[in-house]
């Protein structure tokens, strides 16, 4: 009953949102709008979202032991797989990979979960600096209008929260002892076969921060992360640019930055809540009429799944997995 009620809760979510995004559109104008759209420039942004993959399974491989990095395929599949799933299901990727990269390589889960903790900050801080140096540049635009004035108070809260986070990165790599001792009591508060995982989680995420000492591994890392997101931004220009209605780049950090929490809605592979979020942002912000916004975000959308959905089968086909291994992960992703 539990599991039915959550799949209804999430259908009725993700109905109702899909619903919400197509509202007054009309559906032959949508259709003419995606068949006029460049093929070329479409496929070149397939490109840039597949490599974008391929800079995240290079920063983890760093996160995971700046020394001696696990084999590529094997990262690799474990992150390709775990955005494969939780595309086609609502499992985060963040549970997914952990598990898998333990049983392919030894890395233990809660030592993995530790490091996707970091990615999470990694990306989070990512995030917040393009929000923020889009407000910055764009600061005197459209000064009169409502909108861009919610957008100057969200930089402001950007800005704090940015800073929030770098003091916080900072206090827990030089008090990391005092921060410990408060996760062992708070850790007092876990059942006692949660205790050990609770601490050793804490502890490789506190030691992926070691990395600062190492430059060539952090550079690695800081420039794997710039290419993810300049790949995820590149990807909604060439969308826009190959859809006949070209952004200047910088504007794409303000819809990537704001797309992005359309994915936190609990719906499988962001489907209505990323539509949402998109279409809000390009009608508000970009001048997108209800048909173009529509068309736009059904591209992005599909540009974004596509090519981690077909290499994602194609591993799952080869590696000879079934769907049960996915009810495995998802369990063994709870227990972690």
């Amino acid at each position: 009953m539990k599991r039915i009620l959550h799949f209804a809760l999430i259908a009725a979510l993700t109905i109702g949102l899909l619903a919400y995004f197509v509202w007054n559109s009309n559906p032959r104008v949508v259709w003419n709008i995606i068949k006029s759209a460049n093929v070329l420039w479409l496929i070149a942004a397939l490109f840039v979202n597949w490599f974008a993959v391929w800079f995240r399974t290079l920063r983890w491989r760093t996160i995971l032991d700046p020394d001696r990095p696990p084999p590529f395929y094997d990262t690799f599949f474990a992150t390709t797989i775990g955005y494969f799933v939780s595309t086609l299901v609502r499992i985060p990727a963040d549970v997914v990979r952990p598990v898998l990269i333990s049983r392919r390589t030894g890395v233990r889960k809660s030592a993995a979960f530790g490091t996707v903790l970091t990615e999470r900050v990694l990306d989070l801080f990512s995030l917040l600096v393009l929000f923020v140096s889009f407000v910055i540049v764009h600061w005197n635009d459209w000064s009169d209008e409502a909108a861009f004035l919610v957008i100057k108070s969200g930089g402001i809260a950007a800005m704090v929260m940015l800073g929030g986070l770098t003091v916080f990165v900072i206090g827990l790599y030089f008090f990391s002892g005092t921060v410990r001792r408060l996760h062992v009591f708070f850790g007092t508060f876990l059942p006692k076969r949660f205790n050990a995982s609770w601490l050793h989680f804490f502890d490789r995420f506190v030691e992926t921060l070691s990395i600062a000492k190492r430059p060539l591994a952090l550079l690695n890392v800081l420039v794997c992360t710039a290419g993810i997101w300049i790949c995820l931004c590149a990807q909604f220009w060439l969308v826009t640019t190959g859809m006949h209605r070209p952004l200047p780049f910088d504007w794409t950090f303000l819809a990537t930055a704001v797309t992005t929490l359309g994915l936190i809605i609990p719906t499988p592979g962001g489907v209505g809540g990323f539509h949402k979020t998109c279409q809000f942002v390009l009608t508000t912000f970009y001048h997108f009429d209800v048909n173009a916004s529509v068309a736009a975000a059904i591209v992005i959308h599909l540009v974004g799944t596509i090519p981690v959905v077909l290499t994602g089968l194609v591993l799952f086909v080869r590696e000879g997995m079934h769907w049960r291994d996915v009810r495995e992960m998802e369990k063994a992703g709870d227990e972690a």
